[in-house]
């Protein structure tokens, strides 16, 4: 039998997140929506919204520039899976 595992709420986001960059909603050297934003349209905290961006840094997604935002990597420039 498979337990069922709640996710958390950071995963929730980033997936919505993922899709949207994914989709082109956010093309590719645009920004993301940054902490204050995410924190308000998704309803978390500051270390929830800084957990999402890092994992989709992680990801080679985005790359984050300090006092600048957090922009979207062109897919050419992602590393492959």
């Amino acid at each position: 039998m498979i337990k069922w595992q709640p996710r958390h709420r950071w995963e929730e986001v980033a997936d919505d997140l993922r899709q949207r960059i994914l989709d082109g909603e956010f093309p590719p050297r645009t920004t993301i929506p940054g902490i204050p934003r995410l924190m308000q349209q998704y309803g978390i905290g500051r270390n929830t919204a800084l957990h999402v961006i890092a994992a989709l840094a992680e990801e080679g997604l985005v790359v984050v520039r300090r006092s600048m935002g957090t922009f979207v990597i062109p897919p050419e420039d992602r590393p492959q899976p």
